[in-house]
């Protein structure tokens, strides 16, 4: 009887270690560790890939040009919360000049 008491005991105790590895590294018990919303930097593109896509500025919506717009000007990242943001990072040209524009995570 003890012997099978052992077991369960560190069968169970397993289970509880696998269930507490697995919400720590989906950022569910340590909910801080996800808790950034992304990031859009955008700066001019000093060399760009002569392969690389160039979104147009004027194809991108109204909303992702206001966040363009807003990196651009704040010569920072700046959040993309509740902000939409589709082409990824890539580059944009907007009168004449390509920018990079990178979406950071964390």
């Amino acid at each position: 009887m003890p012997r099978r008491l052992g077991r369960f005991a560190l069968v169970a105790l397993s289970l509880v270690l696998l269930v507490a590895a697995f919400l720590f590294a989906t950022g569910t018990l340590v909910p801080w560790s996800n808790s950034c919303p992304p990031q859009l930097d955008v700066d001019p593109a000093d060399d760009v890939p002569p392969d690389a896509e160039i979104v147009a500025y004027e194809s991108l919506t109204p909303a992702e040009r206001a966040a363009f717009d807003d990196a651009l000007a704040a010569e920072s990242m700046i959040s993309l919360e509740d902000r939409p943001w589709s082409p990824g990072t890539g580059y944009v040209r907007k009168n004449g000049t390509v920018y990079f524009a990178a979406v950071a995570v964390c």
